[in-house]
């Protein structure tokens, strides 16, 4: 159950009213009447999770979000804010998010800034976290599932015999015209690796990234890019509404929009596998509705079913068992799929994403 406020709207002004319709009017301001406490969501158990909008929370919200309240009676409360924004609550106490949902290189980085709380592995009920992959399991934040980063192309301009299939091709703005949109810094991480591919390096040689070069090569894309999109909602909009023809976008985006009828395919080659992490927000008002949050996302048939919703994978061992074969072929860890691709490298994201923020803050700004 996602919650949302609403305000009614005050059409007029009362005549000379009365004392029963002033106690009326103060009592539904304060949601009580006549002595009579009314249920209000501010009231009832929830935990706030960092929204992603668009296909994504739609999926979790059939998937998680209410199997979760069915489940506890907590209450999901979805939440719109960047990785800067949820460091900024932290730092200045203001709190306002007891989840976040984010890409592992916002993560990490949340991570040695010493703003997430440990996760609770000892207290977990639904999950056996020995299930979880150990790679994915951290002290302070759990990878909650597996996704990539794809070259998606529209149909109407190009066809599955002639579309760009390397990045080198994406980036070639000649042979291959059309508007362009890739990532921006803030939806988590600028994709240097592409930038790199396109200027030649093969995919087992991306890291560690020589940041000249990478800004160099983006520069050279630069003109034909429509949008640097800040969210998966964006990045999708603009390839539904055929304002960007090409697309560096996540893939389970792609899918759903792919799924409902619109004229777009994926090319896999040279896509970038990432993780999707979950963690406690340092001085979270809802700490333990948010442990038990993560608890209940990470079970098995709760990750199998993500995937008949939109096209990530489980980082839960044991529900791979329960994914359909169908769903599983539209996964990053197929078979294909998983040979032509390479894996994000966290460690060198770690020790650079502030720098590479730096640098790209000046570089965007710049004709």
């Amino acid at each position: 159950m996602i919650v949302k406020k609403a305000f009614p709207q005050q059409t007029g002004l009362l005549a000379s009213p009365t004392r029963r319709t002033v106690l009326k009017a103060g009592a539904a301001m304060t949601g009580v009447v006549l002595g009579a406490p009314l249920a209000r969501a501010q009231d009832k158990p929830k935990v706030i999770v960092r929204s992603l909008g668009g296909a994504y929370d739609a999926a979790m919200k059939k998937a998680l979000h209410t199997p979760f309240t069915e489940a506890t009676g907590i209450d999901v409360v979805l939440q719109t804010a960047s990785a800067g924004q949820v460091r900024a609550m932290v730092q200045s106490g203001r709190g306002g998010i007891d989840v976040v949902d984010i890409g592992l290189p916002s993560m990490v980085a949340f991570d040695a800034d010493g703003i997430l709380e440990p996760v609770a592995y000892d207290k977990m009920t639904f999950t056996n976290p020995a299930d979880i992959y150990d790679a994915m399991r951290k002290p302070n934040y759990v990878g909650s599932l597996y996704f990539a980063t794809v070259m998606v192309y529209n149909t109407q301009v190009y066809s599955a015999d002639k579309h760009p299939r390397s990045w080198a091709e994406f980036w070639d703005l000649k042979t291959w015209p059309g508007a362009r949109t890739i990532a921006s810094q803030s939806a988590g991480s600028v994709p240097l690796e592409f930038a790199m591919l396109a200027a030649g390096k093969p995919m087992d040689h991306i890291y560690p990234i020589d940041l000249d070069q990478g800004f160099a090569s983006l520069s050279k894309v630069k003109p034909g890019v429509v949008k640097w999109w800040d969210t998966g909602a964006i990045s999708a909009q603009l390839l539904e509404r055929k304002e960007a023809v090409l697309g560096a976008i996540w893939n389970g985006r792609a899918q759903d929009l792919i799924d409902k009828g619109a004229p777009l395919a994926i090319e896999w080659n040279q896509a970038r596998r990432e993780v999707q992490g979950l963690g406690v927000v340092k001085g979270a008002h809802n700490a333990a509705n948010a442990q038990k949050f993560i608890d209940f996302a990470l079970q098995p048939k709760v990750q199998a079913e993500l995937t008949k919703h939109i096209a990530y994978g489980p980082t839960n061992k044991s529900a791979l068992a329960l994914v359909a074969p169908a769903d599983a072929a539209k996964l990053p860890s197929e078979a294909e799929h998983y040979k032509n691709s390479f894996d994000m490298d966290y460690a060198w994201w770690q020790a650079n994403l502030a720098e590479v923020g730096k640098r790209w803050q000046s570089w965007v700004l710049q004709g």
